[in-house]
């Protein structure tokens, strides 16, 4: 019998890390790993605790086409101190032998487009202990299908290395599957159930370089009742999250110019330096659009009468915010410095 002795990735929930050569169970080599987590649309909050917290389930959930699936990674720290090391994660169509070279050029990213190129992907752990990705992959699924993911770790004791041309043949790749617990590999599907209409493909977003209280926003014009809207950034450091889950548009009535306006929002706490991609979606829940449709994300820095550009700056009642949103940010002022619209014709 031997112990694995550094961060893994379990074949199933009881996998403990023990390799019992010539006497493993029959269902130890199973493509459902339950730390590769997909978990839809929206980012998690407090990851680390949410999947550290039900470390014997699998809670992972199938992706949705068409839409920005968020995944995260977890391990257990086998080593006997506290281990760390930089993860990454892979996409192939479902094969059903999933030898390296199928997958190596296929590594996904980041919300702030991080590839672990640079080995920024850490996570770490005390001994005995969970650890979680905060920074969650983003991915796109190209068509609903059925796919595989695989995950790797990488550690000073354990470097996980991925192979692209030592393994060819079945021996070679029962041996790295066997001998690899640094790599996971959990079968997915893609579905279209509850898939939005449409999604914008990556908005880049840079805080800049001092930290600032930001209104994230969402304006819908001529958006029919009953439809709903989202938007989300799943890179980790604001507070709270850049994440509005899916929000079903109330019936409004029309402004002098005949126009159906709704829209919300959250405030955040955004550090300086950050970056990151903010996707929003659409669903129409069956509903026609009404003419003139249109969706519009906005970026409102708002700040109190002590800043030295609050007199020159405009009330939430002049930015347009809804009686609940101007409520909320009473005494302070801000402007529209950026927006993304798509219109719908």
């Amino acid at each position: 019998m031997t112990q694995y002795n550094d961060l893994f990735f379990r074949v199933n929930t009881g996998d403990t890390g023990e390799r019992t050569f010539g006497n493993e169970p029959k269902n130890t080599i199973a493509y459902q790993s339950p730390d590769i987590i997909p978990q839809g649309l929206s980012p998690t909050l407090n990851p680390a605790d949410f999947f550290a917290g039900n470390y014997s389930s699998d809670v992972g959930q199938n992706l949705i086409h068409d839409g920005d699936n968020y995944i995260y990674l977890r391990a257990k720290n086998l080593a006997g101190a506290a281990q760390s090391g930089s993860v990454s994660l892979y996409a192939v169509p479902a094969s059903l032998l999933l030898y390296p070279y199928l997958w190596a050029n296929n590594e996904l990213q980041t919300s702030d487009k991080n590839v672990d190129n640079g080995n920024k992907n850490i996570i770490k752990a005390d001994s005995g202990k969970i650890a979680v990705t905060d920074n969650p992959f983003v991915w796109r699924a190209p068509t609903p299908d059925h796919y595989c993911l695989i995950s790797r770790v990488s550690t000073t004791a354990h470097p996980n290395p991925v192979p692209t041309t030592a393994v060819g043949n079945m021996d070679q790749l029962t041996e790295f599957v066997l001998d690899n617990p640094g790599f996971g590999w959990r079968n997915v599907t893609i579905v279209d159930a509850n898939k939005p209409d449409y999604t914008t493909k990556g908005i880049n977003f840079d805080q800049g370089s001092s930290t600032a209280m930001v209104t994230f926003d969402i304006k819908c014009v001529n958006v029919p009742a009953g439809a709903s809207v989202a938007f989300s950034a799943g890179t980790p450091g604001p507070s709270p999250l850049i994440s509005l889950g899916k929000t079903t548009v109330p019936e409004t009535l029309p402004d002098q110019d005949g126009n159906r306006n709704w829209h919300t929002g959250i405030d955040c706490l955004v550090p300086a330096n950050y970056k990151t991609t903010i996707d929003y979606s659409y669903w129409s829940n069956n509903h026609a659009p009404l003419p003139g449709m249109s969706i519009t994300v906005r970026v409102l820095p708002f700040v109190s009468s002590d800043h030295r550009l609050y007199g020159r700056l405009f009330t939430p009642e002049q930015l347009g915010m809804t009686p609940e949103r101007s409520k909320a940010l009473a005494g302070k002022r801000g402007i529209v410095l950026g927006s993304h619209t798509t219109v719908f014709r």
